[in-house]
């Protein structure tokens, strides 16, 4: 079954999904943009975030009265390749206070939803046609509060966080299967030398399937991959590092043949962002970049290809972003962004500040080292409807 994309409607008093023959519903919850019953336990990698691949850029942020969780309701938001014009495109019919994950297929994305409230499970929506039409699906446990808790192979198989362990599917949109507890993790011998925190981030490629891990021991990266049945080190290491920071995978997306990893590395008084590369599946070697030095808490990531950027806010409230395009290149300091910017959006391009103003978007483009604005979208929020 396939629904069209609408505002009325979208969000309501309960939660419906159609799976099948067989139909869900829940009320749809209050909590806030990034915190469920499971938050307690979960690092600070921001939801909010944009992703950009072959077909074009989704982003997803919060939007309403991000003060008052229950009047905060996620959007995502579109902009086909080579378009000019970023449209609201949000799969209708579902309660999205607890938040959404993208992951990206190879002619759209599926879009997660996060539990809230008596959502205790997580809806999903696949897309084929930049939003305009969802066909629905469902991941019976709830997909945890990391912008990389879902991801799609190009083979169509999938793989998704729970706050308490890894699931597959060959399908994607149903028939998911636990593989592997965070419990089983830990008492791994990678995950012992990491002394596992919290499960970061999941990526598959089809063929293979890479976790990431949020590590108490300083020095270790806890980027696993999966051999056989079970879960040993990719191998990452990171030679310049502080040897007292701990380090968090932060993403991990598909580049190419190979894969790309953000990692975040705090050593109690600094934040530093280091981007990893392998070229191939196959490939033992990992290349590195610098560490980029950041200001204050990350509010956003925001990935494309092999490229990354992240936005940060100091404890006086100013935003400082960066990024980095690929392999081989360094972090680029962006100008300022404007206030209110939820997340960047990169690609070959362009670069995007996208702002949230209670209902209002704004696009700011990058253009000669600073932001013109060049797009305002007002968004229908349907406050009161999650009571």
């Amino acid at each position: 079954m396939k629904y069209p994309k609408g505002t009325s409607g979208r969000r309501c008093a309960a939660a419906v999904v159609a799976v099948g023959v067989v139909t869900m519903s829940a009320a749809c919850g209050s909590p806030s943009n990034a915190k469920s019953a499971d938050a307690a336990a979960a690092i600070d990698v921001p939801l909010a975030t944009s992703v950009t691949t072959s077909t074009g850029s989704w982003a997803t942020l919060p939007m309403g009265h991000l003060d008052d969780p229950a009047n905060t309701f996620w959007e995502v938001f579109t902009l086909p390749s080579g378009g000019r014009q970023w449209a609201e495109h949000t799969p209708p019919d579902v309660a999205d206070n607890g938040g959404l994950v993208i992951a990206p297929t190879n002619s759209g994305v599926v879009i997660g939803f996060r539990p809230s409230d008596l959502l205790s499970f997580s809806p999903l929506a696949s897309t084929t046609d930049g939003g305009a039409t969802y066909t629905p699906g469902l991941l019976s446990g709830g997909l945890a509060a990391v912008p990389d808790a879902l991801s799609v192979a190009s083979t169509g198989g999938g793989a998704a966080l729970t706050a308490t362990g890894v699931l597959t599917s060959a399908s994607t949109l149903s028939g998911w299967q636990p593989i592997a507890t965070l419990s089983a993790i830990k008492a791994t011998p990678a995950g012992q030398s990491c002394g596992v925190k919290q499960l970061s981030a999941v990526m598959t490629t089809g063929t293979q399937l890479y976790l990431g891990l949020a590590c108490s021991s300083p020095g270790v990266v806890g980027l696993l991959e999966r051999s056989g049945s079970a879960f040993v080190s990719a191998g990452v290491s990171l030679p310049a590092a502080d040897p007292k920071a701990h380090v968090e995978v932060l993403r991990i997306v598909q580049n190419g043949q190979g894969i790309a990893a953000l990692l975040g590395l705090h050593d109690g008084s600094a934040t530093s962002y280091v981007a990893a590369w392998k070229a191939a599946s196959g490939s033992t070697a990992w290349t590195t970049s610098s560490p980029l030095e950041a200001a204050g808490a990350l509010t956003s990531t925001a990935v494309a290809a092999g490229g990354f950027a992240v936005l940060t806010k100091d404890t006086a409230g100013a935003l400082h972003a960066a990024a980095i395009a690929q392999e081989g290149d360094g972090w680029s300091q962006l100008p300022t962004p404007p206030a209110g910017t939820a997340t960047l959006s990169i690609s070959t391009s362009r670069t995007d500040a996208l702002v949230v103003d209670s209902a209002t978007f704004t696009d700011y483009l990058l253009s000669n080292a600073q932001w013109v604005k060049a797009q305002t979208v007002q968004v229908a929020i349907p406050y009161g409807s999650s009571g």
